[in-house]
């Protein structure tokens, strides 16, 4: 099957983003990574000559190759809601060097009622380690891109973005603490004019605690601004409590609100996610 079929391709269709904003972005990100590279170098100073030791969480280790298989329902502000299941794969294709690809299907229903459902857009990222300490502290330097790839429009942007983004993972082995901050600016490259365009922020502390008997708990906090409308903020919270099995499967169970912003491409009501995941 034709994945792009019926869309509109061609350069005419293109955006070009100005370079000012451009040269905005990266130095925002560089100074991110910054951040991050000192907090990690701080936090794993103590003990950066001892060996990594494996634990029940050490296939949280984002080097790994793994799959990842979720299913998300989640009621959106107009009532409308959406049911989407989705197929992650990620792969090293060096020491260095990783990619990773998503391909969600969607049901989504209408305002008039009825529904759609199909194909959604997918989405890549290649990713860099460009530190990887002997304490197992790292940082990621990514290029994310999303592709006009839906089968209808109900369920897709009819956009093209990228998104470079900086992710970092921590470990705190005394208190059982994982971390990945993340911060991710995206925007639109081109599409259909008549659809609106995503130029937004995202920082994430995506934190995860582990229990007993291979249980953990992770909080995953999101901060949003929406450039395209002025700068407007949003809030999200998802929690996600789940197990895994032998150090290298995850199942989980993930409810998720929206804390502040309303009314926003990014606000819903609420959510509930049940996943796996498969790390080799």
């Amino acid at each position: 099957m034709n994945l792009l079929n019926n869309k509109n391709i061609g350069f005419e269709s293109l955006t070009i983003l100005p370079i000012h904003n451009l040269i905005k972005t990266l130095f925002f990100l560089l100074v991110i990574a910054a951040g991050l590279v000192v907090c990690a170098q701080i936090s794993f100073a103590q003990d950066a000559e001892a060996p990594a030791k494996s634990s029940s969480g050490g296939g949280l280790d984002p080097t790994k190759k793994k799959l990842f298989f979720r299913s998300e329902y989640r009621k959106l502000e107009n009532d409308t809601s959406s049911l989407v299941g989705e197929g992650l794969y990620e792969l090293p294709l060096t020491k260095q060097w990783y990619l990773r690809t998503s391909v969600p299907f969607k049901r989504n229903t209408a305002l008039s009622g009825g529904s759609n459902y199909g194909l959604g857009d997918i989405t890549t990222r290649i990713s860099y380690l460009a530190i990887n300490t002997a304490a197992g502290s790292r940082l990621f330097f990514g290029m994310e891109n999303k592709w006009d790839t839906a089968t209808d429009t109900a369920l897709g942007g009819e956009k093209y973005t990228f998104s470079p983004l900086v992710t970092g993972f921590m470990r705190f082995p005394e208190a059982k603490i994982v971390t990945f901050p993340s911060v991710q600016y995206t925007d639109t490259l081109g599409g259909d004019s008549g659809r609106s365009d995503s130029n937004n922020t995202i920082i994430k502390g995506t934190t995860v605690r582990i229990l007993t008997d291979g249980f953990y708990l992770m909080a995953d906090p999101a901060f949003i601004w929406d450039h395209e409308r002025n700068d407007q903020s949003t809030g999200t919270l998802d929690l996600e409590y789940g197990r895994f099995v032998k150090g290298k499967t995850m199942y989980y169970v993930r409810p998720g609100t929206t804390l502040w912003g309303d009314s926003t491409p990014f606000s819903f009501k609420w959510n509930v996610e049940f996943g796996i995941r498969i790390f080799m």
